[in-house]
């Protein structure tokens, strides 16, 4: 996106959004104006959170974000151990590596000279589950990151050890521990392990469908999508679902349209009050929602109310 779009787009959103977050299934820091977004983001009164995988996150950057006004950093970090990790296809990257810089970021965040230069600033680390695998929902019986809640505990305690071990915060592993006791698999839970440090952990899920796919799609389910958030490409289109990276939801173009005409037009605004009632009526969702069998499909659409309504608030 061109930093003029960008700056036009942010002069727009205050009164409409309240939270600015640079990606749509991307990874913002190939960005190179990302700390210059997200001080501009900052200034025109919007809370600002950078998403990334944390494979080009150093130091120097997260503390430049900070510094640019950025209120929370997650790092998808998602496969919290080597056969995990594979699943992510990642070329020229171990996962030692991958895992001695995520560890470093979130020690460094906790010196005392970065919290107190920024004492709003939060870092997330976020872990995935996948504990309904063997029903094919939400995600493919090959994939496997913590399937149960045990390994889930695990897990958390093993990364709790290696970010609070031996810092001034090492008194916390107790209580951190005691939190990760209460965590389940099928839930989503955030757990505090020291000032405005978390991990959160998520349901693993395959939302989307290859096009060509056969689907039995939705009628009922929810989706918080457009009814909390909407998406800008980087042409300027407009989307309302977090996964939709290529513009398979794209009815119109923020060059062409006000940001509160596109919120306000039909299509929108049907969607929105289908979901409120529990209803899916457009055929992106209908796929989105649906799955490859009727069985299968069913328990998705009742798991999709269940989760983001239910199960998927923090704990």
């Amino acid at each position: 996106m061109s930093f003029e779009m960008l700056k036009s787009i942010l002069d727009a959103a205050p009164g409409i959004a309240s939270l600015c977050l640079f990606h749509v299934m991307g990874e913002p820091t190939l960005y190179p104006r990302l700390t210059d977004a997200v001080a501009y983001a900052s200034k025109s009164g919007l809370d600002v959170c950078v998403t990334t995988n944390g494979n080009r996150m150093d130091v120097h950057l997260m503390d430049a974000l900070y510094a640019a006004g950025v209120k929370e950093i997650i790092i998808s970090l998602q496969t919290p151990d080597e056969n995990s990790f594979n699943l992510r296809g990642a070329k020229g990257l171990t996962f030692s590596s991958y895992a001695a810089n995520v560890t470093l970021l979130a020690r460094t965040f906790l010196m005392d000279g970065l919290t107190m230069a920024h004492p709003e600033a939060r870092l997330t680390v976020s872990f995935l589950s996948s504990p309904l695998r063997r029903l094919i929902i939400p995600v493919a019986s090959s994939v496997s990151i913590a399937d149960t809640s045990a390994a889930l505990a695990r897990y958390l305690s093993h990364w709790a050890e290696a970010v609070l071990k031996d810092s001034p915060h090492e008194g916390r592993l107790r209580d951190v521990n005691k939190e990760i006791k209460r965590a389940r698999a099928y839930k989503k839970n955030s757990i505090h392990l020291a000032k405005n440090l978390f991990f959160t952990t998520r349901i693993a899920g395959d939302w989307r469908k290859p096009d060509g796919e056969k689907v039995v799609g939705a009628r009922i389910g929810y989706c918080p999508g457009i009814v909390d958030n909407f998406g800008i490409l980087y042409n300027g289109d407009y989307v309302f679902c977090c996964a939709d990276y290529d513009g398979a939801t794209t009815t119109a173009n923020f060059n062409d349209m006000a940001i509160m005409d596109y919120l306000n037009s039909g299509l929108v605004q049907e969607t929105v009050r289908a979901f409120r009632r529990f209803s899916v009526i457009n055929p992106y969702c209908r796929r989105c929602l649906g799955d490859k069998s009727f069985l299968n499909s069913i328990v998705k659409q009742v798991g999709s109310i269940l989760y983001f309504k239910v199960a998927g608030r923090l704990h």
